[in-house]
């Protein structure tokens, strides 16, 4: 009891969260960098390290036929917080040089960045918002920092992002469907993420050939027939763990995210009336916890806690592991080069959502966006809104699309098959899922993650499914307290 007591003294401090934008102070948090590259530093300095891909001649033709906004006049480099290196070479950014120029070219002050649109202020992965703070503090903000749905709403709440409301014009029809996104993403009534790229949180890759010689339907094929469910799951699992020793169905860190969200109720959202609401107690979420303690309780999930808290992606190579979730990044890294070493044709690894719930009425997904956040303290204006505008402009012109598609098949080896399917299931305007957005990360005020790497809410919804030690309803009953704190602490601030 004496972590409790701990837990619930920094979570009634909301002074003790992120980097206080005011003063700079702050606990840092862990970020999701699937959306770039580049090598990790301990400074928040450039870094010369720059990783990107080949030019593309006639993705640069296409980008100039583009039509931006003419009355935008960028005079000054964007500067980007980040721990990965922006890519300079993907369609957003080459609509940006073909319409603007590069901002400042030349400037020599600028080390390595002279010649580039972004100058990438790095540092230290899992420092970010503590270095945003500090920045901000000192009147030396950065102008955009990737949006991450998992700090919101707590990144408004703290001041640490300008509303856009004011700023990014969504009227034009090439911001459709990603509008109705961008309002997802309101704290007071105001945004604060222009949605520019859609996706889905996690898939579950799997090898065919592994499917194949166990004698079991093809998870994709089940997802057509609209047979893919937790039923289906739990069938699947009990057969393969019968094939031999050491046989699992999933591994990964984030299964138990993706079924919270297949029941179509998160563990914590947002209302109509802008307010967050909590559903810990909600029986849909209860239901889906059951479900989690059982892939625990029959070994289903590979051992995680048991392995050093370690996942195993070398069993999923072997196949002793049936289903491996990650992002699409996965397989945009190491996935296709696993088929080049071990000489497996690139369909070998394919995907599916996660199963459906059974009883909902909908097939759910968690999904995540990405943005560029304008960092309070920004007056970079002109050049953050053309830079905004080329990346939504990217995500519409079919001559862009179509050579930005060839160049992902190009570098990153997706298949037509695979690559439909991604683009079936990220379609803003005609995806066959539910998106599910929850909130329940973006409440978490213990500030006790940077000595025990764990907030009230991971005893909750993360914890029972690294270990059988912890029970869903037991940290329930422990630090549910906690998060309601939070959450009527958060919704107070919004009157």
């Amino acid at each position: 009891m004496k972590k409790a007591h701990k837990l619930l003294a920094a979570a009634l401090s909301l002074t003790t969260v992120i980097g206080a934008a005011s003063c700079g102070g702050g606990g840092g948090r862990t970020e999701n960098t699937a959306a770039g590259g580049g090598a990790e530093t301990t400074a928040a300095t450039t870094t010369t390290a720059i990783e990107t891909y080949a030019t593309d001649e006639s993705l640069q033709a296409a980008a100039g036929e583009v039509k931006v906004n003419e009355e935008l006049h960028p005079q000054k480099k964007l500067k980007f917080l980040s721990s990965w290196a922006y890519d300079e070479t993907q369609a957003g950014c080459e609509i940006f040089k073909a319409n603007y120029g590069i901002p400042e070219e030349g400037d020599a002050s600028y080390g390595d960045y002279a010649d580039k649109v972004v100058q990438w202020i790095s540092y230290a992965y899992g420092t970010g918002y503590d270095k945003l703070g500090q920045m901000i503090a000192s009147g030396d903000s950065p102008d955009v920092y990737q949006f991450e749905k998992s700090m919101f709403p707590l990144t408004a709440y703290k001041k640490m992002f300008q509303p856009i409301d004011d700023i990014i014009d969504m009227s034009g029809s090439e911001w459709d469907g990603w509008r109705e996104l961008s309002q997802q993403f309101k704290w007071g009534g105001k945004m604060y993420c222009p949605v520019q790229e859609y996706k889905i949180a996690e898939l579950w890759y799997y090898r065919r050939s592994v499917i194949e010689e166990a004698g079991l339907p093809d998870p994709y094929e089940l997802y057509r027939k609209g047979e893919w469910d937790w039923d289906a799951l739990l069938d699947m699992a009990q057969k393969f763990q019968q094939t031999g020793e050491n046989k699992y169905v999933c591994d990964g860190w984030y299964a138990q995210s993706l079924i919270f969200a297949s029941t179509g109720v998160p563990v914590v959202g947002i209302g109509e009336d802008g307010k967050l609401v909590n559903n810990l107690y909600d029986p849909n979420v209860e239901r889906a916890a059951d479900l989690i303690s059982t892939l625990c309780a029959q070994e289903y999930r590979y051992p995680l806690v048991e392995n050093g808290y370690s996942i195993n992606v070398k069993a999923w190579v072997n196949g002793d592991t049936l289903f491996y979730d990650d992002g699409t990044w996965f397989y945009q890294g190491d996935g296709h080069k696993f088929c080049e070493k071990m000489g497996w044709d690139y369909d070998e690894i394919f995907f599916v959502p996660t199963p459906k719930d059974p009883k909902a009425d909908k097939y759910y997904h968690d999904y995540d966006v990405f943005g560029f956040a304008l960092c309070a303290g920004s007056t970079n204006l002109d050049t953050y809104k053309a830079f905004v505008q080329s990346h939504i402009l990217a995500n519409n012109d079919p001559d862009v699309k179509a050579t930005a598609r060839e160049k992902l098949m190009n570098d990153e080896k997706w298949t037509e098959t695979q690559l439909a399917f991604k683009e079936e299931l990220e379609s803003v305007t005609d995806c066959p899922l539910v998106p599910v957005f929850d909130f329940r990360t973006g409440v978490d005020i213990s500030g006790t993650q940077a000595t025990t790497g764990e907030t009230p809410m991971d005893y909750i919804c993360k914890k029972m499914y690294y270990t059988t030690d912890f029970t869903f309803t037991g940290g329930r009953a422990e630090y549910g307290g906690v998060i309601e704190n939070a959450i009527n602490e958060l919704n107070s601030s919004l009157g």
